[in-house]
């Protein structure tokens, strides 16, 4: 059985942004995207707030303001899981996250599942952007996981800002969810089935593109 392609939203917003830097950091991984402070920054915070839902510990400092909401999950009615790891097949059944089948993984920060709904919360600690894609694929993949419930409520926690942004999404949204992102997705199959990932140059380019000028000349000009 060939292993299919695996993807994330990470990885599709990579490759939309340049195919030509995916093709080199994910697809061949001739090149490594080097671990940057904001990213750094961001996974201490991720676990400074799973710890602090799991094992009451004080949030980070700087984020106690988010106190009154960390104490509202602890109690909340449900089951409570923090940084959850899921993938679905091609099928859209579940699998492992590393499965010889997998096709699409994801990680929920907060995940409540209760008999009639779903709760899913994702930590931001970047700049604050109306951008609801993400949160519409979370809901899709739990449509999926869980056929009986009708409604996902989602929420980006901007932790800069102060700010929560919240989504909530039916039954019937599920199909139009996954006919955009199967037209998305779709885009990278007929780029690799075809060999052909073309340079896309924009500001990233100067600054923030780890593929150096030998590989492409683009880069940090």
């Amino acid at each position: 059985m060939t292993k299919p392609f695996a993807w994330s939203y990470s990885s599709l917003t990579a490759f939309e942004t340049c195919p030509w830097r995916w093709k080199l950091t994910k697809r061949t991984k001739e090149v490594v995207e080097p671990q940057t402070e904001a990213t750094l920054a961001g996974n201490r915070v991720h676990k400074g707030f799973e710890d602090a839902i799991k094992n009451h510990v004080p949030l980070p400092t700087g984020y106690t303001h988010f106190q009154p909401l960390i104490d509202r999950l602890r109690i909340t009615r449900g089951v409570v899981e923090t940084e959850r790891k899921v993938a679905l097949t091609p099928q859209f059944t579940e699998t492992t996250y590393f499965g010889k089948d997998v096709w699409l993984r994801a990680q929920f920060d907060v995940r409540i599942t209760s008999p009639d709904k779903t709760v899913i919360l994702d930590w931001k600690t970047g700049k604050r952007k109306l951008d609801a894609d993400q949160l519409r694929l979370f809901a899709g993949i739990e449509f999926k996981l869980r056929p009986s419930i009708q409604t996902v409520q989602t929420g980006y926690a901007w932790l800069r800002d102060k700010k929560i942004d919240k989504e909530v999404f039916h039954r019937d949204q599920a199909a139009p969810i996954w006919q955009e992102f199967s037209i998305r997705v779709a885009r990278i199959e007929h780029a690799i089935a075809s060999d052909n990932f073309p340079k896309k140059p924009s500001g990233l380019c100067r600054e923030y593109c780890p593929v150096g000028r030998r590989l492409c000349e683009h880069c940090g000009g």
